[in-house]
């Protein structure tokens, strides 16, 4: 059977059992296993062993087999209670083991002859190695995270996970931003169109987060990334809640201190005395004791930035006020022992940016933009025990973002845009009057099938992902006409004419469809030897706006990997693995092939002095720019070592290396034609590159005995020569002359083969996120005094600083020309990329500091205070001015040699030091 016939046959089965099912991901389920053992070692087949959620009451139970073994396959994350009872001896009973998702928590005991009526009560772990799982694997949860200094955010939270850098759109382990995988409760938000992500999520609903860094099973495709998985809460047992009022304000904060690297002028800006509050409440618990739960929050946050100037000749204010209504909702519930399902909501709308989409030559207000954004999530999931050896789970979720954007104030006269040719600025009109919508339709359906083959235990586990995306957008000048005027004046709105656009409108949509079938099988090959060996065929359709197919591809995923228990008792570990990981075609791909291109197919009008008479059409689009069906998937082999050791109950260290090559990077090639018009061609561009090595050593503390801490440090090297999603200048006009006349000491006088600015041995190097020390720590005490709790809690990073290289803009001359002339531009590097480095090592320190008053019962009220950068370590992080010359003959050469590697901006600096307050109510 074919790869297309049999993902035909896999997607017909699935959509029998649901018609929303899309996407596959694991469910929010571990596994809890353990040998029962005699007091000499034997093995205890027939104990009847029950596992109590200790949040939610509910029981699962099981019995051990002929080699002393219980399993409780697919059960719900949480701590548990485990129960053991066997006739003629003593019951033993475990509590607070940790069952968390993806992994195995095992829990082995000994039994003795007695027959004691009551259990003998022994306190479990807290899992930090997994014997069965080789990822490397990051959990930040929230009675660790909720007593550091963080931003209220989950893409603040990422920038603890060991190997990324910076927060929120992360780079992991050498991987670009956009190719990072986000789900929340296993439903993919990842933006399809520019693989970031996709949305926000009331901070309060968050559980945990749990980050795959390397290593990574076949359950998972279409990211060589983090695949981070956001978990939100669930009710228990207890009617619990809080309400939350949070506040900063501008002028609490420290002043910018920095000066333009090139003027000397202050960058300090202008404070701005205005509380902004944040509202937050929480409510969870019983629907049915034992049986259903539900948990919901609110949160109301309104934003109100310092007025700011529009810059035409009557300088206009405005200021920002955004509002953000988060609302998340939860329902879980246990239909049976065997069959558990959950459903759950989310909405995260903020309203009222004001952008200036001119690039900062907005002359007055109606030229600016009003921007509302929003993010909805539906998804659900079913778990179900047929036996104790078989388990179905299945999930369902749609998600959509959407960008709204409107001129911010209607125009004198007609709400148009009007250019002045005189003074460059833009008039009356806004950028953008339309919107962007991003869906998805996803689910998943999995079987796990616990067997034993010989004496050897396996775990096999099938499972089929189906996605349906889009990338939709309209963008159109408002009454779309855009005005070009030898002069406007602002007051009047009376111009002087000089032609006109008349733009066409209209939606475009492009469309995608991600089928995957995934078999994987975690097996032991000796008492200490487990293997995990997994396969992922994934097939990728994309068509563009009118329907024409822009990738068509189909790809074969093997990974295999293994870890030794060189102690005996699984606390030892020395880990393996080897992988190739596809990265998904983003929707920007097919959009690039749009036949309703935005705001570029216009009718040209020319004033002649009484009236606007027609010139010319311009048509652009994918008339001259054809997709290519032949392409594969980008593709990265991987292989990693490690060691790990849990040390007592809740620490773990582990060391980690790992290594990473991309191939079949996906770019476009451009030349000139006969008629000097440009054509495109896509490939899997062989000259690109890229590649990672680094180790990372972790040492983690889960929360216990007062305190938790998490510290990483990663020391690693990212290289190559392509660092774009799709489109690079790599291998464009490689048969033509660049040119400059600028700096003549470039090539022959200026003149230089585009071959040797394109592909030459300088465009390979370092990218400006390549950081080769990176240090991470997180940690919190908290002490009780009477009815008072002290919570003091720190996060700090050390990490290199970005890379920059000395470059020039050139020309690439068409064929038979020898001047320089008006079409494409390239970009020369004097150096090998990433040469330079912002010197120092960038680093932070942020604290807080809350007090809580035990009121009566679990009630209790506090405050919390929490300082950002507390050294007020106000360093330069980025560079402004990376232009260079040869010589500095000339004024413009001069002014590139002494500016270069200077920073101009305020946000080229660390933020000053700044604070946010907290009032906490909890019951």
């Amino acid at each position: 059977m074919n790869f297309k016939l049999r993902a035909t046959v896999l997607l017909t089965a699935i959509l029998a059992i649901t018609p929303t099912l899309s996407l596959a991901q694991p469910a929010q389920t571990g596994t809890l296993t353990g040998i029962v053992k005699d007091a000499q070692g034997g093995v205890l087949p027939g104990v009847s062993v029950t596992a109590t959620s200790q949040e939610r009451g509910f029981t699962r139970d099981a019995v051990t087999d002929a080699q002393g073994r219980y399993r409780f396959p697919s059960i719900a994350i949480g701590s548990y209670k485990i129960t053991a009872k066997l006739g003629g001896f003593d019951a033993v009973s475990l509590g607070d083991n940790l069952v968390q998702t993806e992994n195995t928590t095992n829990v082995s005991f000994t039994m003795k002859v007695g027959g004691l009526a009551e259990a003998v009560e022994v306190t479990g772990e807290t899992p930090i190695v997994d014997l069965t799982n080789v990822s490397a694997n990051t959990r930040v949860r929230r009675e660790e995270f909720d007593k550091v200094p963080v931003g209220r955010s989950y893409q603040a939270l990422m920038g603890s996970i060991p190997g990324v850098v910076g927060t929120g759109n992360v780079n992991s382990s050498g991987a670009l931003t956009s190719n990072n995988l986000f789900l929340m409760d296993g439903i993919d938000t990842t933006d399809p169109t520019t693989g970031t992500f996709g949305g926000n999520l009331n901070f309060e609903a968050i559980e945990e987060i749990s980050a795959n860094t390397s290593a990574i099973s076949a359950e998972y495709g279409r990211a060589i990334g983090a695949v981070v998985n956001v978990i939100t809460k669930s009710g228990t047992n207890k009617f619990e809640g809080s309400a939350k009022f949070i506040v900063t304000n501008d002028n609490w904060d420290a002043q910018n201190k920095t000066k333009s690297e090139t003027t000397g002028l202050s960058l300090a800006r202008t404070k701005f005395d205005h509380k902004n509050p944040t509202w937050n409440v929480t409510l969870g618990g019983p629907i049915k004791k034992d049986r259903a739960w539900f948990f919901g929050t609110y949160e109301n946050a309104k934003a109100t930035s310092s007025a700011r100037q529009t810059v035409g000749p009557i300088p206009e204010n405005y200021q920002q006020t955004t509002t953000s209504a988060f609302i998340n909702g939860r329902i879980t519930a246990q239909i049976n022992p065997k069959n558990m399902v959950w459903v759950k909501y989310f909405q995260s709308p903020t309203d009222g940016f004001i952008v200036d989409y001119w690039n900062g030559v907005s002359a007055n207000v109606s030229a600016l933009t009003s921007q509302n954004q929003t993010a909805k999530n539906w998804g659900g999931q079913w778990t179900s025990v047929i036996n104790s050896s078989l388990t179905l789970e299945a999930s369902f979720g749609t998600y959509a973002s959407r960008i709204d954007v409107v001129p911010l104030k209607d125009g004198i006269g007609s709400n148009a845009p009007h250019f002045n040719n005189a003074d460059g600025k833009n008039y009356n009109g806004a950028t953008f009057d339309g919107y962007v919508e991003r869906p998805r339709k996803q689910g998943n359906i999995a079987v796990t099938n616990f067997r034993t083959i010989g004496d050897k235990n396996h775990n096999f586990k099938a499972g089929l992902d189906f996605q349906r995306i889009e990338s939709s957008s309209e963008f159109k000048f408002p009454t779309n006409s855009y005005y070009f005027d030898d002069a406007y004046n602002q007051t009047t709105g009376a111009f002087t004419p000089n032609s006109r656009r008349d733009y066409e409108a209209g939606p475009s949509i492009s469309k995608g469809d991600i089928l995957a079938f995934y078999l994987r099988d975690k097996f032991e090959v000796t008492k200490r030897l487990f293997l995990e060996a997994g396969i992922r065929l994934e097939k990728q359709k994309g068509t563009s706006d009118i329907g024409a197919g822009t990738i068509d591809s189909s790809i074969i995923s093997p990974r295999l990997s293994g870890s030794f228990d060189v102690s005996g008792d699984g606390k030892t570990l020395i880990v393996a693995s080897a992988g190739r990981f596809y990265t998904g075609v983003l929707q920007s791909f097919s959009d690039a092939f749009a036949n309703v291109p935005q705001q570029s197919n216009y009718k040209n009008y020319l004033w002649n002095g009484t009236a606007y008479v027609f010139a010319n059409e311009v048509r652009v689009g994918a008339s001259a720019f054809k997709p290519n069906l032949n392409l594969q998937n980008p593709r990265t082999d991987e292989l990693t070592l490690g060691f790990q050791r849990q040390i007592g109950r809740t620490m773990g260290v582990s060391v980690r290396v790992i290594g990473r090559k991309w191939a079949d990077l996906l770019d476009d090639t451009r030349s000139f034609n006969p008629d000097l018009t440009i054509n495109r061609q896509v490939t899997n561009y062989a000259p690109a590159q890229r590649k990672y090595k680094g180790v990372q050593f972790t040492f983690d503390k889960r929360f216990s005995n007062h305190w938790n801490t998490q510290v990483s440090y990663t020391y690693s090297k990212t290289e190559g020569n392509h660092f774009a999603d799709n489109f690079s200048g790599l291998g464009d006009y490689i048969t033509e002359n660049c040119r400059t006349t600028i700096d003549t000491t470039i090539g022959a006088n200026g003149t230089i083969g585009c071959a040797e600015v394109q592909e030459g041995a300088n465009k390979y190097g370092a990218p400006t996120y390549d950081r080769p020390h990176n240090f991470k720590l997180n940690a919190a005490y908290t002490r009780k005094f009477g009815p008072v709790n002290l919570v003091g809690g720190m996060r700090s990073e050390a990490i290199s600083k970005p890379t920059f290289t000395r470059n020039r803009t050139v020309n690439v001359l068409r064929p038979g020309s020898a001047t320089v002339n008006a079409g494409p531009t390239a970009t020369y590097f004097y150096e090998p990329l990433g040469a330079n480095r912002i010197d120092g090592i960038g680093w932070f320190l942020d604290t807080n500091l809350e007090a809580t008053w035990q009121i009566r019962g679990r009630r209790s009220i506090g405050l919390r205070t929490e300082v950002f950068n507390v050294n007020d370590r106000q360093e330069k992080l980025l560079v402004n001015n990376t232009a260079w010359c040869g010589t500095s003959a000339t004024a413009t050469c001069a002014t590139a040699v002494s500016t270069f590697g200077t920073a101009t901006a305020r946000g080229s600096f660390r933020l000053p030091r700044n604070f946010r307050v907290q009032a906490i109510a909890r019951f």
